[in-house]
């Protein structure tokens, strides 16, 4: 494959040299991989724009190698809305390095790039929660991830959910009330003799009947539900977050960064409204 297009979103941009550009691109058909932009910082380069993070485009590309060269791009969608609001863009960051981290080189990733492309458009137009839509991003990519959780019932007994509720985490279900407190000397401990850890978010049925239905809906639709009770967006946004971090093993510098700018962004909010701005 010497040469070849390809529709993609730019997840990373980096400067190579004074001249250059790597893009880390993600593909529907061939993946994440890399491609190098020659002369990415010239002002005479028609497509500079197709180069930024968080940018979809159509892309002609040249090699046979693990990393590919931009011979000409165009943007289809720029995202616009996050540019200007820093919240916005640092969320972005976030959104699109869990699409790295879950994506792999050459391996098709449709279910992906679509859950990426829908989140950002959705930030980048929203004008509610970012909270909800974090989450609900959160949950899906851990669901077509392999991380797929079961959440029809009670993953112990098979009861439906009522309002005491937690998600197992680990398990990857729901925990009734009454299977809760039989099993509370073993969930009482972070982690069980076999070494398992045990992590529990607790729920309300609202908070729970979104969840399961981030999950099971169709990919055009997931961010069609609503959740106005805040209780109910708290404990659903902590849950989506718990269950993907926890099933990566890992946190992301973005979400951090992220969640530095939410505090600078409320304390900001909070001051021009004492003063009456």
């Amino acid at each position: 494959m010497l040469h070849f297009s390809a529709d993609a979103l730019v997840l990373r941009a980096v400067a190579r040299d004074e001249h250059d550009k790597l893009l880390t691109l993600l593909t529907a058909d061939y993946g994440r991989f890399y491609a190098v932009v020659k002369g990415a910082h010239s002002a005479r380069r028609r497509e500079i724009g197709s180069f930024e993070p968080y940018t979809f485009g159509n892309f002609e590309l040249g090699g046979g190698g693990s990393v590919k060269w931009v011979r000409n791009a165009t943007t289809l969608e720029a995202f616009g809305g996050l540019r200007y609001d820093p919240e916005k863009l640092f969320l972005a960051a976030y959104i699109a390095d869990v699409a790295y981290d879950l994506s792999g080189e050459r391996e098709p990733a449709h279910e992906m790039l679509s859950l990426t492309l829908n989140t950002l458009h959705r930030i980048s137009e929203a004008k509610g929660s970012l909270g909800l839509i974090k989450a609900a991003f959160e949950m899906r990519a851990a669901a077509i991830s392999g991380f797929c959780p079961e959440l029809s019932g009670c993953g112990r007994c098979g009861a439906p959910v009522g309002d005491s509720i937690c998600l197992d985490v680990m398990n990857g279900s729901f925990l009734c009330g009454d299977c809760l407190h039989r099993a509370s000397l073993a969930y009482s401990r972070e982690v069980d003799e076999l070494g398992e850890r045990n992590v529990l978010c607790p729920l309300d049925a609202s908070a729970a009947a979104a969840l399961a239905y981030v999950v099971r809906a169709d990919a055009k639709r997931i961010f069609s539900f609503s959740l106005t009770d805040p209780v109910s967006v708290d404990l659903f946004c902590r849950a989506a977050e718990a269950y993907l971090l926890h099933h990566l093993e890992r946190t992301f510098v973005t979400l951090e960064n992220y969640k530095k700018m939410q505090i600078t962004h409320s304390s900001v909010t909070k001051e021009n409204t004492a003063r009456g701005i």
